[in-house]
């Protein structure tokens, strides 16, 4: 049996749309867009908390009960903070990501000059690391910026991948229904 929901012309449709919208979003209002990301992960958060929250007032144990308070407050402070704090909160996601890649890309490169010696000058893995630092270096530099940057550039993938389901929605269609390489044929059947 077939997975339709590869193969099916509407399936294709309705994700090539939903990636029109979501790219588009993205590319044409990323602020909005950013914030309204991190606000929908904030009352997310807020729901994990008040969830806890009730499930520590349930609880019997008190080991657990206080495991359960502490996430719930954890949860509640955090959500709080990306609902009121959305573009605070990208930068400091930013500022992490930009140490991350930062501290990858150091890591890489004094890996790649450790191991030259033994197996030779890797330009790839050098350019990579380069590339790695530099990227973190403009992530620290302005994180909203690139928290904005980022976000389009997703925002285009999501175009370019949204057009490829429409084109392949409108392929899918056209396409002649066989079965075991013969036309299939619309059959009424009469109920026994």
């Amino acid at each position: 049996m077939q997975n339709r929901m590869f193969t099916s012309y509407r399936s294709a449709l309705i994700r090539g749309i939903i990636a029109l919208l979501i790219g588009g979003l993205a590319v044409f209002v990323p602020n909005i867009t950013l914030q309204s990301i991190v606000i929908y992960i904030g009352i997310l958060i807020l729901l994990g908390g008040l969830v806890s929250l009730l499930f520590a007032l349930r609880s019997k144990s008190p080991s657990g009960r206080n495991m359960l308070m502490t996430q719930a407050v954890f949860n509640l402070i955090i959500g709080i903070l990306f609902v009121a704090l959305p573009a605070t909160m990208v930068k400091i996601f930013v500022i992490v990501l930009g140490l991350g890649f930062l501290f990858i890309g150091i890591f890489q490169l004094m890996g790649a000059l450790n191991v030259r010696h033994d197996y030779g000058w890797s330009w790839i893995y050098f350019i990579i690391s380069i590339l790695m630092i530099i990227a973190g270096a403009v992530m620290l530099t302005n994180p909203f910026s690139s928290a904005e940057t980022i976000l389009i550039f997703i925002g285009v993938l999501m175009l370019v991948y949204g057009a490829s389901e429409l084109y392949m929605a409108w392929k899918l269609s056209s396409k002649p229904k066989t079965y075991q390489g013969q036309e299939a044929k619309d059959t009424h059947f009469k109920e026994l």
